[in-house]
Formats: C-alpha cells, sequence, structure tokens
C-alpha cells in the first residue's frame, strides 16, 4: 500500500447517497461550533471531513468538500462570510483526506500526519490568507494569533480521528454491492 491514493470510487447511486449523508453530517458537525470565523474557531467539522476523505477519496472527497462549503455558506449562512476562497479551501481539504485516508491501513500515525498536513495547508496557510486578503490584517500577525490554537488541536483531532475512524472500520460499511441477483 503507498502512502497516498489519488483515486475515488466509482460513482453508483450507493457512493452518491452515502456522499450526501456524509455532506449533511460535515454541515451539522461544522455549525457545533465555538469563537469567530473571522480569527479562531473550534468544530467539529474536522471528523465530517475526515469520514468524507475515508469513504469517498480525494476527488470525490474536494467535490463533497465544495457541496458543504455552499450549504453551509449559502443556504445555512448565520453571517456574509461566502468567500470563494474558502471554497477553494474545502476542496483541497476534501482532497487532502481522501489521498491520505481512501483505501489506506488505519493508524495512529497516519491520523497524526493527516491531520498535520491539514491543518498546516488549509487552516494555518489558507485559511489565514483568507482573513488576511478579507480584512487586510497582516499575514505574519494573524498567524501568530491563530497558530497556537493549531498547535494544540491538532493531537486532539487526531487522536478522535483515529477513534472515530477506528470505530467506523469496525462497522465494515462496504461501498461495492455484494449482493448478486
Amino acid at each position: 500500500m503507498t502512502f497516498l491514493t489519488w483515486k475515488s470510487p466509482k460513482l453508483t447511486i450507493r457512493v452518491i447517497t452515502l456522499a450526501a449523508l456524509l455532506i449533511s453530517l460535515n454541515v451539522v458537525l461544522d455549525k457545533i461550533s465555538v469563537g469567530s470565523d473571522n480569527l479562531v474557531k473550534l468544530s467539529l467539522g474536522f471528523i465530517g471531513t475526515a469520514l468524507i476523505g475515508y469513504f469517498l477519496g480525494p476527488w470525490l472527497g474536494g467535490i463533497a468538500m465544495v457541496v458543504t462549503d455552499l450549504i453551509s455558506n449559502t443556504i445555512l449562512a448565520t453571517s456574509g462570510n461566502f468567500f470563494l476562497g474558502f471554497t477553494f479551501s474545502a476542496f483541497i481539504s476534501g482532497v487532502i483526506a481522501g489521498s491520505i485516508l481512501y483505501e489506506q491501513k488505519l493508524s495512529l500515525g497516519r491520523a497524526f500526519v493527516y491531520e498535520f498536513i491539514q491543518i498546516l495547508i488549509t487552516n494555518a496557510i489558507f485559511t489565514t490568507l483568507w482573513i488576511n486578503l478579507l480584512y487586510h490584517t497582516p499575514f505574519d500577525k494573524l498567524l501568530l494569533v491563530r497558530m497556537p490554537k493549531e498547535l494544540i488541536s491538532w493531537p486532539i483531532e487526531s487522536i478522535v480521528v483515529f477513534l472515530v475512524l477506528t470505530a467506523v472500520k469496525k462497522t465494515n460499511l462496504k461501498l461495492t454491492n455484494t449482493n448478486r441477483y
């Protein structure tokens, strides 16, 4: 098994249905949050993102994350925070989750690597850049404010993702139809 995978499951009714369920789960988990969207926000959305990547792979995972972002920030928006940069970040987030978690051997080390890459690229770099562009806040000062939260959340999110994916793996959910008529 390689470290990364670049394939997604075939687009079937079962996969589309699972994607819809995972998108709705991610929207709900992301809405359970504390803090400001404009600076530091703690939410449970990372669980939904990991599940999307685990089941849908990088490309369908990226598309599912874009749909999640559009639903969260247009239809269910509580503030005017829609920005195409965040949608791009959502796509990248789904690609990262899918490429590291889809059809890969699950381990605590993989969860730590996944969360580190996810937090570094999407949270620390992209989100800070988008906030910088939107509110003209100096990038370096904003990053300095945001980094403690990211460093604290990295091990916590890694362990939670590992535990959730381990529990999901035990359910033995398959995306392929094994019943032949």
